[in-house]
């Protein structure tokens, strides 16, 4: 599987390369199956409000969104796209880590393309326990999302 990392956030310098190998291990903890491209965005918050409203209809802030591959794509890609903001909000609030974080928020959105979903409570309760063992493992393999943030 091929892993691509894009960063359209104008305060947030990431390694490509150290997000690909956290991606690649995700992918040996939880194999996602017929994917052939993994795509991470980290992107502003009103660049995913703009696509939570034309997707979802839904104009308010969200953390990560995820597109799963279509059946009938020739390569099937898989896009995560991750609010640095949001992200930034919250570190903040709950006195957190943003790389932390961030990681976090990957995690999520690999597990909506696993078929997870957290709209209903025993999902949400599933979906946090997949959470809680990925970052776990993460943590295990001494990975760690690589930031610099400068405002």
């Amino acid at each position: 599987m091929q892993y691509l990392c894009y960063n359209e956030h104008p305060y947030l310098q990431l390694d490509d390369a150290n997000v690909e190998t956290i991606l690649s291990a995700v992918q040996t903890y939880v194999p996602l199956e017929h994917y052939d491209i993994i795509s991470v965005a980290f992107l502003n918050e009103s660049t995913l409000v703009d696509l939570h409203m034309k997707f979802l209809n839904d104009p308010t802030p969200t953390d990560v969104m995820t597109f799963p591959a279509e059946k009938s794509d020739d390569e099937r890609v898989g896009e995560i796209c991750v609010s640095v903001d949001q992200a930034k909000k919250y570190a903040a609030e709950h006195r957190q880590d943003l790389a932390q974080e961030l990681t976090l928020y990957m995690v999520h959105g690999w597990l909506h393309l696993c078929g997870y979903n957290d709209l209903k409570v025993g999902d949400r309760k599933a979906m946090r326990a997949a959470e809680r063992a990925v970052l776990n493992f993460l943590k295990e393999c001494c990975l760690k999302l690589k930031i610099k943030y400068s405002q």
